[in-house]
């Protein structure tokens, strides 16, 4: 191969690794406002355990409906609950 089809390739490679990452973090946004909303009330070591089905408590147009489970500031045992937000607005309930 010539260098400059070997520059094209790595280039090429460089664009595909950088598209994919993009829509790779586009894709986790809602889950880092979840965890990011939640650490602000107190919760620690947040995990976003999966997405709630519409129409469960959440507003439709909600960008994120998660259940989660995390470790609240006044314990050590894990809590569960469930997680609204559309990025201005948000809301937490634990089960």
């Amino acid at each position: 191969m010539k260098k400059w089809q070997i520059l094209l390739l790595l280039v090429g490679m460089l664009w595909v690794l950088f598209s994919c990452g993009l829509k790779f973090y586009r894709e986790l946004e809602p889950d880092f406002a979840a965890i990011t909303y939640l650490e602000s009330k107190g919760y620690r070591s947040v995990r976003i355990t999966g997405n709630l089905p519409e129409g469960r408590g959440c507003d439709s147009d909600d960008a994120y409906r998660f259940s989660f489970d995390a470790i609240p500031a006044e314990g050590k045992k894990r809590v569960n609950g469930w997680v609204c937000g559309d990025g201005e607005e948000a809301w937490y309930q634990e089960k």
